[in-house]
């Protein structure tokens, strides 16, 4: 394991002001008209602060604050974060993104995480940058089963034998891959996400879960997801070029998938779009972590139950969640609470859920642990 650094030259961040200083704006006629995706008014207004008044600078100092390492496994450099606990009974945690987020969604509760105040469950914390995405490496055929595979070994070499995992988006998808293949190893699966597969036919739903299930079906067909499953790199080259492309394509995502109705909420703020936007931008892999939805068509995970004991937090303007009665026939959920704000950004909208889900449900785990 090599230390790691995060320290973009000079002269990228010189490139970028110079792009976005002669960014060609487009005139068309529905430039602003609601309902076609990213406005030209939202553009110009986050560009306009990532080249006034954003600070990069600051966000590595926040990156480097924590400790980063690299490791080699299956021939790639995998990126990770590793804040260890100073308590000898924390519980190793991995902490599991998705796309467009990155370790960023993770950087603000490795702290409370690690050194929680009273009696408060702690944690070894461990925060991978998917392949693909940020500092890690990939190639074709890394797919979401691969990627589970590459992190039970990165848990190994952390000396962790046994560990609890937390995600939402892919990691969703990776910690379930996870918790299926290496069942003895996880002690709990924590969601903010849940995919259930194809709707069930037979399954009665209250009209809250109906309402819900509405939702969850359209996604199956989302535009996002059939366009980077079948052409991945067709958009990368604009977006790889443009920073106002980029701020478009990623921050319609993190806007949209964001609880808008909440007031204040941080996953809403231009520092927090710009920090992850200008991740993807730097490290230049909008292209390989698009990628991620091919190989995950390409090489699909079997649909068999997972009996590591499961709970999800299901906030209100989270779309990629199944009804419970859904999710129960793959899952086993020992809980589900679902609150009345946050997003698909759970960790970031949300901090004070987030931390005190993950806290609670690894006293649930400890506790069956002493009766059993």
């Amino acid at each position: 394991m090599r230390a790691f650094r995060v320290e973009v030259a000079e002269e990228a961040l010189e490139d970028l002001q110079a792009r976005l200083r002669t960014t060609r704006w487009i005139e068309d006629a529905i430039r602003d008209e609601p309902g076609y995706g990213a406005t030209l008014g939202f553009v110009q207004s986050l560009c306009a602060h990532w080249r006034d008044r954003f600070d990069w600078r600051g966000v590595e100092a926040r990156i480097n604050a924590l400790p980063n390492w690299l490791t080699e496994i299956d021939g790639l450099d995998l990126h990770f974060i590793h804040r260890p606990s100073p308590r000898s009974d924390a519980i190793p945690l991995l902490l599991l993104h998705g796309w467009p987020s990155s370790v960023l969604e993770f950087t603000e509760v490795a702290r409370p995480l690690a050194e929680p105040t009273g009696d408060e469950p702690a944690f070894h914390v461990v925060i991978p940058s998917l392949p693909g995405y940020g500092f890690s490496q990939t190639r074709p055929g890394v797919s979401p089963r691969r990627i589970a595979a590459m992190f039970a070994e990165l848990m190994t070499r952390l000396g962790y034998s046994r560990f609890m995992i937390q995600g939402g988006n892919w990691g969703s998808g990776i910690g379930t891959e996870m918790a299926r293949e290496w069942p003895a190893r996880v002690i709990g699966l924590h969601l903010n996400a849940i995919n259930a597969g194809p709707p069930p036919e037979d399954t009665p739903l209250s009209p809250e879960d109906q309402a819900l299930a509405d939702v969850y079906s359209h996604l199956l067909a989302y535009p996002h997801f059939n366009l980077l499953a079948r052409a991945p790199l067709s958009t990368a080259h604009a977006l790889n070029d443009s920073p106002a492309g980029l701020a478009g394509w990623i921050g319609e995502k993190l806007r949209d998938w964001a609880d808008v109705d909440l007031p204040g909420n941080p996953g809403l703020a231009p520092d927090w779009m710009l920090s992850n936007i200008a991740l993807y931008w730097f490290t230049g892999t909008i292209g390989s972590s698009s990628a991620l939805y091919r190989e995950a068509i390409c090489d699909p995970a079997p649909e068999r139950f997972v009996m590591v004991p499961t709970a999800v937090l299901h906030l209100a303007a989270e779309t990629v969640i199944a009804p419970r009665a859904w999710a129960e026939r793959l899952y086993n959920i020992m809980r589900w609470t679902r609150y009345e704000r946050g997003g698909h950004y759970a960790a970031i909208e949300v901090p004070d859920i987030f931390l005190e889900h993950v806290r609670s449900f690894a006293r649930m785990l400890c506790g069956n642990a002493e009766r059993g």
